[in-house]
């Protein structure tokens, strides 16, 4: 598959978006939100440790941003992996992957896990 996407002289991006979810909900209970805190603390020490390969960041839908960056890359297509989070999960969270489908402007290329 990879012989029909990739060509010599092609250029690759690699694109990692993690999504912000509140701290009380990651643990499911109601409580005094530290996310701005937590998330601005976080966001410092990756700064720190990894400089060289932090391009800049977004806190819009991680759909959303993949879709935005393909655009600015002028991609050829979107190469992206599928996580099996299950319907229920999926009904609650939604799929990324669907949601690049859906709006992105380019083909998108989704591979499943075996």
């Amino acid at each position: 598959m990879i012989n029909n996407i990739y060509r010599d002289g092609d250029e690759v991006h690699l694109l990692n978006v993690i999504s912000r979810l509140s701290f009380a909900a990651t643990l499911g209970v109601p409580a005094v939100d530290f996310t701005p805190q937590i998330n601005r603390e976080a966001y410092e020490a990756a700064v720190r440790k990894s400089e060289a390969f932090i391009s800049e960041t977004d806190t819009n839908s991680v759909g959303h941003v993949i879709c935005t960056k393909a655009e600015e890359l002028k991609a050829a297509c979107v190469l992206m992996g599928s996580h099996n989070k299950g319907p229920v999960a999926e009904f609650f969270m939604g799929s990324v992957s669907q949601y690049v489908s859906h709006h992105c402007k380019m083909p998108v290329v989704i591979v499943k896990q075996p």
